[in-house]
C-alpha cells in the first residue's frame, strides 16, 4: 500500500505524534482499510527521512489505543475493530432514509439483468488489449457506431449511417456537442413538464428557453424557436392517429422554418402496451436530432448513449468531440457493440416488455384497490412510471411517503411512481404503505374518503 499521504514537519511538534495522529485519522475515516498492512519501523522511517525512534513511539501508542496489531513474524496492520465501527456509522448515515419499498425513477428490475451475456461481453473486450490501451475514438468507436446505426433502424426505423452516429456517457453531454456545434444560441422550447437536465445544458450555452403547455396542437405554438425538444418519455398515451397528426405538425414547421427537433427517444423502443411506433426522425432525418440510450436495457451504471444527426451537422458535432477526450468507457463501447451484434439486446429488449407490461399492470391493479378514483394518474410507458397529479404538493407528498419507509420520485410538481426497481411482490405493500401516508392528505386527494369505500 501507498503511504504517501504521511508526512512531516520539523516545527509541526513531537515527531512521533504527527506520525501517531496522521495514521489514527486515516484509520478512523476509512481510508485505511481493516486488515491494511502497514510498512516496517525501518521502511517509514526511510520514508520519512527520520530515525526508527519516533517511528517505533508512534506505533507502540496505536497499538496502545486500538487502532493497529501487531502479529508476530508479519508486521503491523489496521486493527479491524476501528474501521467496522466507522463503517457501521456510514451506513446509518447513508440509509438512514429508512426506505422499505423504493418506487423512485432510475432503476431496473434485479432478476431482469442480463448479467452473465454483459460479463462475457465485458471480458471480450478486455481481451482485445492492442485495443483497450489506447484512449479511443471521442466520436465512439467506430465498431459501436456501425452496429447503433444497424440497431436504431431495426428497432427504431431511424435512418443514420454509421458516420452520423456519435457517443457519449449521457444526454447532457450529447447536447453539449450539439450546441458546441450549431455555434449560436437562440430560441429553444420544450413541452410541459420540461427537462431539468436538457434545460441545463442549453441555458449554459445561451439558449433562451420556453415551456409550452402539452397540446395537440404544440407545433402552432412554436413560433419562431429554433428548436424544439420533443421527449416522448413524457408524453401520456395517445392513440396512433392522435401522435401521427402531431408529428406531421411538427415535421412542417420544422421543415418550413429550417428548425431543428431534438427527439429525445429515451428508452422509445421498449413500448409493451402495444407495437413501438416508430421514431419521429425518419420523417425528417435533415431536421431531426435522435438522441437514444440504454438505461433501463441495460444497467443503469453503463453510461452510453447515442446520437443521429442530420448530414449538415454531423461533422460539425464530430469536429466538437474531437476537441474533448471520449466521455464513455472505451471498454464498455466495445463490449457494447459485441452484445448488439450477438443479438443480445434485442433478445433483452423483448424479455424486458414481457417483465415491465406485467408490473405496470401489477402496479396499477394495486393502485386502484387502494385508493379507487382518489389518485389521478398517467402512464409513463418507455419511463416505466406512473406520474400522480397532486396540486403543486409534491414535496409534501414524498416527505410524508418517506416517513411511511415509501421513497418516490418528483419531476414538474408530480410524483412518480416507477415499477421497475421494486419487486413484484413487495408492490401491494408498498402502496398500502402510500395509502397510509396520503391518507390525512384531503388538499392533495380530493376525493380519498370515495376512493377508500372502493377498497
Amino acid at each position: 500500500m501507498i503511504f504517501d499521504f504521511l508526512h512531516v514537519e520539523e516545527k509541526g511538534g513531537a515527531l512521533w505524534r504527527q506520525i501517531y495522529r496522521q495514521i489514527a485519522e486515516a484509520a478512523d475515516s476509512g481510508k485505511l482499510a481493516p486488515q491494511s498492512k502497514l510498512p516496517s519501523i525501518r521502511e517509514l522511517a526511510a520514508w520519512l527521512g527520520v530515525s526508527r525512534s519516533p517511528v517505533e513511539n508512534a506505533y507502540d501508542r496505536l497499538g496502545l489505543d486500538g487502532y493497529i496489531e501487531s502479529r508476530s513474524r508479519s508486521g503491523c496492520f489496521v486493527a479491524p475493530r476501528r474501521r467496522a465501527e466507522h463503517s457501521g456509522a456510514a451506513v446509518r448515515d447513508v440509509s438512514g432514509r429508512g426506505i422499505k419499498y423504493d418506487f423512485s425513477p432510475g432503476r431496473i428490475d434485479a432478476r431482469s439483468a442480463d448479467v452473465a451475456a454483459w460479463r462475457r461481453c465485458l471480458r471480450s473486450a478486455l481481451n482485445r488489449e492492442a485495443e483497450i490501451v489506447s484512449l479511443g475514438d471521442p466520436c465512439g468507436e467506430p465498431e459501436l457506431r456501425e452496429q447503433l446505426a444497424a440497431y436504431a433502424y431495426r428497432a427504431r426505423g431511424v435512418r443514420c449511417g454509421a458516420g452520423g452516429i456519435i457517443t457519449a456517457s449521457g444526454t447532457q453531454q450529447l447536447l453539449s456537442l450539439l450546441c458546441r456545434a450549431l455555434g449560436r444560441a437562440g430560441q429553444a422550447a420544450i413541452e410541459s413538464p420540461g427537462f431539468e437536465q436538457g434545460e441545463r445544458v442549453l441555458r449554459d450555452y445561451g439558449w433562451h428557453i420556453s415551456i409550452i403547455d402539452e397540446s395537440q396542437d404544440t407545433a402552432g405554438l412554436l413560433g419562431e424557436a429554433d428548436i424544439f425538444v420533443e421527449i416522448g418519455s413524457k408524453r401520456s398515451e395517445s392513440s396512433v392517429s392522435q401522435r401521427a397528426r402531431r408529428r406531421r405538425a411538427l415535421v412542417a414547421w420544422a421543415r418550413s422554418r429550417g428548425s431543428l427537433i431534438i427527439e429525445d427517444d429515451y428508452n422509445g423502443e421498449l413500448r409493451y402496451l402495444t407495437r413501438p411506433i416508430p421514431a419521429m426522425q425518419p420523417l425528417a432525418p435533415e431536421h431531426v436530432v435522435y438522441i437514444g440510450s440504454f438505461s433501463h436495457l441495460l444497467l443503469p451504471s453503463v453510461r452510453i448513449a447515442y446520437m443521429a444527426l442530420p448530414e449538415r451537422l454531423a461533422e460539425c458535432c464530430a469536429s466538437a468531440a474531437r476537441s474533448y477526450d471520449p466521455t464513455s468507457s472505451k471498454v464498455e463501447q466495445l463490449a457494447l457493440a459485441d452484445y448488439i451484434r450477438e443479438g443480445c439486446l434485442e433478445k433483452h429488449l423483448r424479455r424486458c416488455r414481457k417483465i415491465y407490461l406485467r408490473k405496470s399492470r401489477l402496479l396499477a391493479a394495486a393502485i386502484e384497490r387502494s385508493f379507487g378514483s382518489a389518485l389521478k394518474r398517467r402512464l409513463l410507458e418507455t419511463s416505466l412510471s406512473f406520474a400522480v397529479s397532486c396540486r403543486g404538493a409534491a414535496d409534501e407528498m414524498k416527505r410524508a411517503a418517506l416517513g411511511c419507509g415509501v421513497g418516490v420520485g418528483c419531476d414538474g410538481g408530480e410524483i412518480l411512481l416507477s415499477f421497475a426497481g421494486i419487486p413484484d411482490e413487495e408492490i401491494e405493500h408498498a402502496v398500502s404503505s402510500l395509502r397510509r401516508a396520503w391518507d390525512g392528505m384531503l388538499p392533495a386527494f380530493p376525493a380519498a374518503e370515495r376512493g377508500r369505500r372502493n377498497e
